[in-house]
């Protein structure tokens, strides 16, 4: 299965009820404004009855269309702040996870992309977890020098590594943020499908 899935999946059914609220709040902030609209719109029928039913008609409409678009706003805004909140539980999950498996992620991410030379940047999260005899351990498993730096990253978990050409930032914020632009829509849509 699909490792992307298999985190969405866990980040959408532990956040459900946050999902849950944000959208009841959205959806009576919609209601609210539909409502006041529909005030508005109420009083001025009396004050143009007399021979102005076309602007009345006019007015209302408009009402309606603003109403409308404020509604879906909030909504949109709701969704957007469900979405962020999802990633940044994400992270959070993945910084307070097992130490050994944490490890073995970043041993996978070192044997997949890491070269002779580069440079290893952890986060300061990670300053306890990945020491220098990890990195060494992982560098003579690979066959390959790798030293750690001693400068910490300002991300939360992951690794950047500094090469001789080139940067590579595999980083857990651009992994999932990565996600995120491939799949914000369709989780969006998951988060608030109608039932």
């Amino acid at each position: 299965m699909n490792s992307s899935k298999v985190i969405l999946d866990k980040i959408i059914s532990d956040n459900s009820a946050i999902i849950d609220e944000n959208l009841k709040r959205a959806n009576d902030n919609a209601n609210e404004i539909i409502a006041k609209a529909s005030e508005a719109a109420e009083a001025k029928v009396v004050a143009f009855k007399s021979g102005m039913k076309a602007t009345y008609d006019e007015i209302l409409r408009r009402n309606e269309v603003v109403s409308t678009l404020d509604g879906k706003k909030i909504v949109m805004n709701a969704k957007a702040k469900a979405v962020e909140n999802l990633f940044a539980k994400a992270l959070d999950e993945i910084a307070g996870m097992d130490k050994k498996k944490y490890l073995a992620i970043i041993e996978n991410i070192l044997k997949k992309f890491a070269e002779d030379g580069d440079e290893v940047i952890i986060s300061e999260v990670d300053k306890g977890r990945v020491t220098q005899k990890f990195i060494d351990d992982t560098a003579k498993k690979l066959g390959i020098k790798l030293t750690l730096s001693k400068e910490l990253g300002n991300f939360h978990g992951g690794v950047i590594l500094a090469g001789k050409n080139s940067d590579k930032n595999l980083s857990f914020d651009m992994e999932l943020m990565s996600i995120k632009e491939e799949c914000e829509t369709q989780i969006a849509d998951m988060l608030f499908e109608e039932k």
